[in-house]
């Protein structure tokens, strides 16, 4: 956002009641306010996971702490953050009778870093000539290296949860978090507070195991990571156990009683069923997608293009395999022929591997296949059906 002279400082008070006013009014759901003091606990968090390893290759999350955990880091002359949150649940999935692949719910509508920011934007405005002064101002959601989720904690949006997502004692847990950096000096609002009790579902019900303590997944076994930040093979041992998610994963909030009770439907049509892809990808049509071209005509706008083609369809080659799906198998059997990306072909040389009577073309494949990986995928899928 344009950076600009402040004038004169408004009185701190009533700059706060008009802020939350014209945030409220702009749809967002929660509103607090921090200083833009460095985010220290949050920051020995991330240096432990960080030591851990639990960061996978995920780059941007190995940046230095003292940068990821620092606002002024990001503007100078910041003074206070405000974390915003708009819920983005849709609903239920509704029950998978055809075979379809599973997307998580914050991605069945349009792309969020694009739809919330328009509205940052008119929101920095509108503060900016409500209080008569020129604001310096900073927005972004998920885009710029800030660790957003203790801004938002220590803002009072919430708690952290044992599944780590920050917890909303007024709309649960399925909300996104979008930040404004001002030069204002705004009061603070009270970290927010509360606890899971004894409550144990989401590590329990975690299929990989991902939920290694409270508060600390390993992204290693997430399978979010692994179906979208990830670039490469999904582990063997981890494939089956993703079951029918395609695009990210739900289950650490679906199983969480404050969902159950506090989420509901977002006031935003940005992020509804229709605006986009919706809870479901229909396997076959994805696994005819060949070029990139394709691909962006299909998926622009939406969550769904950050895999990329490659890394989508790995993903639909493997819940393919999870649900057996003989409808799939012509399209797994172009793919392990024709696709350009050795990704690709591997992992529905394994998908086919679990499908009766695809024997032959795997023999075929392997006659010709030259990438080594993907040929050990492919004796691999005949070692199964032998």
């Amino acid at each position: 956002m344009a950076d600009a002279k402040t004038k004169s400082s408004p009185d701190p008070v009533e700059a706060r009641r008009v802020l939350e006013e014209l945030a409220r009014a702009a749809g967002f759901d929660l509103v607090g306010v921090t200083s833009a003091e460095p985010l220290r606990e949050g920051g020995e968090r991330l240096r432990k996971w960080q030591e851990a390893g639990m960061a996978a290759d995920m780059g941007y999350m190995h940046r230095p702490v003292e940068l990821l955990s620092n606002p002024k880091k990001l503007q100078k002359s910041a003074r206070s953050v405000v974390s915003l949150g708009v819920s983005y649940y849709p609903g239920d999935h509704p029950e998978n009778a055809d075979g379809g692949g599973r997307v998580a719910r914050y991605a069945w509508g349009r792309d969020y870093h694009e739809v919330i920011k328009e509205r940052l934007f008119r929101l920095r405005e509108e503060l900016q000539e409500a209080l008569g002064v020129r604001v310096k101002a900073r927005g972004f959601t998920d885009a710029v290296p800030l660790l957003e989720r203790s801004a938002a904690q220590r803002s009072g949006l919430g708690f952290f949860g044992r599944n780590s997502c920050v917890i909303s004692g007024d709309v649960g847990s399925y909300f996104f978090i979008a930040d404004l950096i001002v030069d204002l000096a705004l009061p603070p609002d009270e970290p927010g507070t509360g606890t899971c009790g004894r409550c144990t579902r989401c590590m329990d019900r975690c299929p990989t195991g991902a939920i290694k303590a409270p508060g600390v997944v390993d992204a290693r076994l997430c399978i979010s990571y692994l179906t979208i930040e990830n670039r490469g093979e999904i582990p063997r041992e981890l494939r089956p156990l993703i079951s029918d998610w395609t695009f990210g994963c739900d289950i650490c909030q679906e199983v969480c009683p404050y969902n159950k009770t506090k989420a509901s439907q977002s006031r935003w049509p940005e992020f509804s069923a229709a605006a986009g892809a919706g809870p479901y990808l229909d396997l076959t049509q994805v696994l005819e997608i060949r070029s990139e071209e394709e691909f962006e005509a299909r998926f622009a706008g939406t969550p769904l293009t950050r895999p990329g083609r490659a890394g989508l369809l790995r993903n639909c080659c493997v819940v393919a395999g999870n649900l057996k799906l003989r409808e799939a198998v012509p399209g797994l059997i172009r793919c392990l022929r024709q696709d350009d990306s050795a990704l690709v072909r591997g992992h529905a040389a394994w998908a086919l591997g679990g499908i009766e009577g695809c024997e032959a073309e795997l023999r075929e494949a392997e006659a010709i296949e030259e990438d080594d990986w993907c040929r050990g995928e492919i004796v691999f899928a005949l070692g199964r059906r032998e």
